[in-house]
């Protein structure tokens, strides 16, 4: 068997899909390939680059051949776009958001693209570099942000009568927005984009 970066990759990828991050270990990858662990170090030299690589393949499935903002459309919203389909790339994954927020831009060439074409085009739209940095950085940290809590968060819907009563009795400003977004069915995708206009408008 001849084994690249991309067949080890997408052994851990699969890993990811079954188990989860915790379940991407080492040990396993070399069972589910039937190699020993050399084959994989030769390729990877620890597991920060398998995760980077793995992070890089995320990123591919919905942002690949990502380029510069062609100006045809407001930056703002040519960078929404991107922060939807970043969302989408992690939640398409279990821990795909945590994998992807652990990557280094080095490693990853399509999050270090991101945010250089995101910035550039802040900039080339009139903003000064320190207001396009703080735009486009806190756009990425709140994207990296909910999709970890989408993923992580067991959420209100869980809660059985009892629990929701006590919880509208502790918080009921709270319990208010989670009754609002059920009767106007806001979904996760409809709140993250709130957020994005609050950030980038």
């Amino acid at each position: 068997m001849t084994l690249d970066t991309g067949k080890i990759t997408d052994a851990a990828l699969d890993l990811l899909r079954e188990e989860g991050l915790d379940g991407v270990t080492f040990r396993k990858l070399t069972a589910r390939l039937n190699v020993k662990a050399p084959a994989i170090y030769w390729r990877f030299a620890g597991k920060q680059e398998l995760l980077e690589a793995m992070a890089e393949a995320i990123l591919a499935t919905h942002l690949a051949g990502l380029g510069p903002h062609d100006g045809r459309e407001p930056w703002q919203d040519w960078f929404t776009d991107l922060l939807h389909r970043l969302r989408q790339a992690m939640l398409d994954y279990p821990d795909g958001a945590r994998v992807v927020t652990g990557a280094r831009p080095q490693g990853t060439p399509t999050l270090g693209l991101l945010a250089e074409h995101a910035l550039s085009a802040a900039v080339t739209a009139g903003l000064d570099l320190a207001d396009a940095a703080a735009r486009v950085f806190t756009a990425l940290h709140f994207t990296f942000g909910r999709a970890i809590e989408e993923q992580d968060s067991t959420g209100a819907s869980i809660m059985d009568d009892t629990a929701r009563a006590e919880f509208a009795a502790q918080f009921p400003t709270v319990a208010r927005v989670l009754r609002h977004a059920t009767e106007k069915s806001v979904t996760p995708r409809d709140a993250f984009d709130a957020g994005l206009q609050l950030i980038l408008r």
